[in-house]
């Protein structure tokens, strides 16, 4: 059941009986406490909003800087700045892939393919050549099968059942050297079942196998095992035992498909620095996202959105961080080189709204002539480097990052306006709490008074009656 308010109900029943003043003492006092408190409480109301809003305005201004500093970091360390591609001569015959972007590096290696690796195939049929009527057919005495690698000890494998297809299950599950089984059957109509017996691509991976069965087992040789054999940069007989050798380009993996003796085939690895444009443009754009950021911040407020000039009221604080941006372009690096120090020499410039732009010709002649320069001061030629290193060469990305740091971290402007606007807000929550209760404590105090006027009021108007009545009542008499 809802409630009923039962504030002022005397003084509404005193008017409904026309007693008393006549005036309605509750809307008198509750007037009468709000003029004296309404003002106070709506000021606190609003530096609360103020407030509150500001803590958003701290927030997306943390976030910026951390954008800013997101892009820095893709600067700072030498792997990021410079990536390696690689294509071959004939991809149909021969492919590359890098691995390794820190050891692969510029150049042409050719390459003369003369014998691809390839595995021993061993096939296995029933003693006279004849192939197995089924996968299923039983191979009379046979309990175990024995491979003796041509490196390393022999082993034997249970089979169960004495059938191909046992012998081929017990193989694949014994696993031993990547020896491999499978039937084919070699017949296009009705069955005619070999074992096929697989090892791994390599010279030394070939085998024998034999078995115990009553009948021996025929075995041939389709294919014996063989390495890669390579001419390398005119250096002969390279050999591998795969196709996909890892170690015959730095930092690239090799997939040979076929051999020609008499073809050279060129394996090209070249530096690709569109990672650095990459991350400078990225570093330019969020930069002047942040400029932007801060005029919304502390520009002109508007009533359908709360965060735009959220910080107008702390302009120094955004001014200081504003300041900082700036400087950033100035900072001398930690490991510079003769010819670069700062952003300002890669050819970033400012404009005089504060925003960034880059001077393409100048950036790309310096990254044509001087990359490696470049790298340096940007990295100090290291990879993962830490803030804290004790290492004094940082290089400028990490420098300006460190810079940067000092806006948002806990001590930072930011963080303790941010703070101190939580503080606000708590207060003036408090604040809102005590008015409150002064406003219904004033409230009750002009009711007690207003009541006992009433009362007064009511008394003299008894009064007035009773008199009223008594002349009435001589008149009365005197008339009769």
């Amino acid at each position: 059941m809802a409630e009923i308010s039962t504030d002022g109900i005397g003084s509404k029943i005193t008017m409904a009986l026309k007693t008393g003043s006549g005036v309605d003492i509750n809307e008198l006092a509750t007037s009468l406490s709000e003029a004296e408190a309404l003002p106070q409480i709506n000021s606190v109301t609003a530096k609360k909003a103020s407030a509150t809003v500001a803590i958003s305005g701290y927030g997306v201004l943390t976030n910026g800087v951390s954008a800013l500093q997101a892009k820095l970091e893709a600067l700072e360390d030498k792997d990021n700045l410079l990536t390696s591609c690689v294509a071959t001569s004939n991809p149909n015959a021969m492919e590359a892939e890098i691995f390794s972007q820190s050891s692969a590096s510029a150049g042409t290696t050719e390459v003369i393919v003369h014998l691809l690796a390839r595995k021993q195939v061993t096939e296995l049929s029933t003693n006279g050549d004849s192939q197995f009527a089924s996968a299923t057919a039983t191979i009379g005495g046979l309990t175990n099968v024995t491979i003796n690698p041509d490196v390393g000890s022999a082993v034997v494998i249970p089979v169960s059942p004495a059938t191909p297809q046992g012998i081929v299950d017990a193989i694949n599950i014994r696993s031993f050297n990547g020896i491999t089984a499978r039937l084919v059957n070699k017949l296009s109509t009705g069955t005619a079942v070999s074992i096929l017996i697989e090892s791994k691509t390599g010279v030394n991976n070939g085998f024998v196998i034999s078995t115990n069965a009553s009948s021996p087992l025929s075995s041939a040789e389709p294919q014996s095992a063989r390495d890669l054999k390579l001419t390398v940069n005119g250096i002969s007989d390279i050999f591998r035992d795969n196709n996909s050798p890892a170690d015959i380009v730095d930092g690239v993996q090799l997939n040979i498909k076929n051999a020609a003796s008499g073809n050279t085939r060129k394996v090209v690895v070249s530096a690709n620095t569109s990672a650095l444009k990459t991350s400078i443009d990225g570093l330019i754009t969020t930069y002047n996202d942040l400029i932007t950021l801060t005029d919304y911040l502390i520009g002109e407020k508007d009533p359908d959105d709360k965060l735009a000039g959220s910080l107008s009221t702390d302009k120094r604080t955004v001014n200081q961080l504003l300041n900082k941006a700036r400087a950033f372009l100035s900072i001398p690096s930690s490991s510079p080189t003769e010819k670069f120090k700062t952003f300002r020499d890669l050819g970033i410039t400012a404009a005089l709204s504060g925003k960034l732009s880059l001077k393409e010709t100048v950036f790309a002649a310096a990254v044509k002539t001087n990359f490696s320069d470049i790298r340096t001061m940007l990295t100090a030629n290291t990879n993962d480097q830490l803030a804290t290193s004790v290492s004094p060469k940082k290089g400028l990305a990490l420098d300006a990052n460190i810079f940067l740091e000092s806006m948002i971290n806990t001590t930072g402007p930011i963080t303790t306006s941010k703070v101190s606007a939580q503080s606000s807000v708590k207060r003036y929550t408090d604040q809102l709490v005590e008015l409150q209760e002064r406003l219904e404590s004033s409230k009750q105090r002009y009711l007690k008074q207003f009541a006992a006027m009433e009362t007064l009021v009511q008394r003299s108007k008894n009064t007035g009656d009773y008199l009223t009545g008594q002349f009435k009542a001589m008149e009365s008499m005197y008339s009769n």
